[in-house]
């Protein structure tokens, strides 16, 4: 039976959660929480290439680094800063859960907005 990932994406600001991060901070950056429906392998999780970020504009968001959530069912995504109002597109790609089944590219994104 293969199993389907889903994700859960917050735009929201992340005051106080334990991350590991892959790369020291960047300066004057958004922060983007994708929340997985189950824990996530840590094979390819901080590579920043597995994820991309789309602006509805289709400008892509430079993403700086991955920090990872304690449990592996969350990464927090450092990114250049969103444009408040505008929609966005976060896809995750190449990523297993600890099952090792490969996230489906019917389920590997989700869509959120930048509040004002």
């Amino acid at each position: 039976m293969k199993s389907i990932i889903k994700i859960f994406v917050s735009a929201a600001i992340i005051l106080s959660l334990d991350i590991t991060f892959a790369q020291p901070d960047s300066p004057d950056t958004s922060k983007v929480l994708v929340r997985f429906s189950e824990p996530m392998s840590r094979e390819g999780i901080f590579d920043v290439s597995n994820y991309k970020i789309i602006c509805e504009d289709n400008h892509e968001i430079k993403i700086y680094k991955v920090g990872v959530v304690d449990g592996d069912s969350a990464v927090v995504l450092f990114t250049e800063k969103h444009q408040p109002g505008k929609a966005y597109r976060v896809i995750v790609s190449n990523l297993k859960d600890k099952a090792g089944n490969l996230i489906h590219q019917e389920n590997n994104y989700a869509l959120y907005q930048k509040d004002n």
